[in-house]
C-alpha cells in the first residue's frame, strides 16, 4: 500500500514556553500542532509554517550565491509538490483504507489546487528563465508531483523511489533505498531535479520542505541543507543567472 508521506507531518518540537505561544502567530500554530494533527486548518497552517529551529541554517543564501551554486552544479534540488486542495485529504485517506486509491487514476487523489498551479506556474516560469544545468529530473507517481514538475522541467520520470512506497520512517530498507537515491551525484556542471512530498524528505533527512518550497542538498552529504529556495524567489535568480 502507498502510504502518502505528503499528509505525515514530521513532528514539531515544543521550544517555546505555552506562556510565549500566544504572543506570535508561528508559536501559535507550533501549538496547535501538538493538540491536533488531523483539521484540514491546521494541515494548511503546518504545510506554510516556517522550518523549524531544528532545521540548520541553509550553507548558501541570497540569490546571486544560489544562482552561482546552481550554476555550478553539483547539486540536488528537491522540491514539494505545490498547494493542494486540502479538502481531499480525507478523500485520499479513504480511498486508500477501502482499495479503490491507485496512482493511475487522480480522481483517488489529493490534487493541486487552482491557487496551487496559479503559484507554481510563475515560479516554474522563472525557473526555466534561470537555465540551471540539469542532468535528470524526477518526481513522484502521485498526480499532483507530476503536474507540479511539468511547470519546472519536460519530461520528468515519476519513480517510485519518491512515491512513499512502504513506510519509509518504519522500515529501514526502504529509507536507505530513499536515502541511496538522493545520494546521487549528478555529472559535473550539472544538478539532478526531484519533485515529490514533504514526510518521505523528512523521513529520509529529518528537514522540512513546505508546499512549493526547495531545498538544495549536496548528495554527498544529507545532513546540511545548501540552499532554501521559496516559490516567489525563483524570480530573483533568473535575474542572477542572467547577468
Amino acid at each position: 500500500m502507498h502510504a502518502d508521506w505528503a499528509d505525515v507531518e514530521p513532528p514539531r518540537p515544543s521550544r517555546l514556553p505555552r506562556r510565549r505561544v500566544a504572543l506570535g502567530l508561528f508559536a501559535q500554530l507550533l501549538l496547535g500542532a501538538c493538540a491536533s494533527k488531523t483539521g484540514v486548518g491546521l494541515r494548511q497552517q503546518i504545510n506554510f509554517a516556517p522550518p523549524p529551529a531544528s532545521d540548520p541554517e541553509p550553507l548558501v543564501q541570497g540569490p546571486r550565491a544560489i544562482a552561482a551554486a546552481l550554476a555550478r552544479g553539483g547539486y540536488i534540488i528537491y522540491l514539494r509538490h505545490g498547494r493542494t486542495q486540502y479538502d481531499q485529504i480525507e478523500l485520499e485517506r479513504n480511498n486508500r483504507a477501502n482499495g479503490s486509491f491507485d496512482l493511475a487514476r487522480c480522481a483517488t487523489q489529493r490534487q493541486l489546487s487552482d491557487a496551487g498551479r496559479a503559484e507554481l506556474k510563475v515560479a516554474g516560469d522563472q525557473f526555466r528563465l534561470a537555465q540551471i544545468p540539469l542532468d535528470k529530473s524526477y518526481s513522484s507517481r502521485y498526480c499532483r508531483a507530476i503536474e507540479s514538475a511539468a511547470f519546472f522541467v519536460d519530461g520528468a520520470i515519476a519513480t517510485e523511489m519518491l512515491s512513499g512506497e512502504g513506510s519509509v520512517g518504519k522500515d529501514p530498507a526502504q529509507k536507505a533505498r530513499t536515502v541511496a537515491f538522493l545520494s546521487q551525484r549528478p555529472p559535473a556542471g550539472r544538478n539532478h531535479f526531484m519533485m515529490a512530498h514533504g514526510g518521505i524528505f523528512w523521513e529520509a533527512t529529518g528537514f522540512s520542505v513546505q508546499e512549493a518550497h526547495t531545498v538544495v542538498l549536496d548528495p554527498s552529504n544529507l545532513s546540511v541543507i545548501v540552499a532554501r529556495v521559496s516559490p516567489d524567489e525563483w524570480g530573483s535568480i533568473a535575474l542572477q543567472s542572467a547577468r
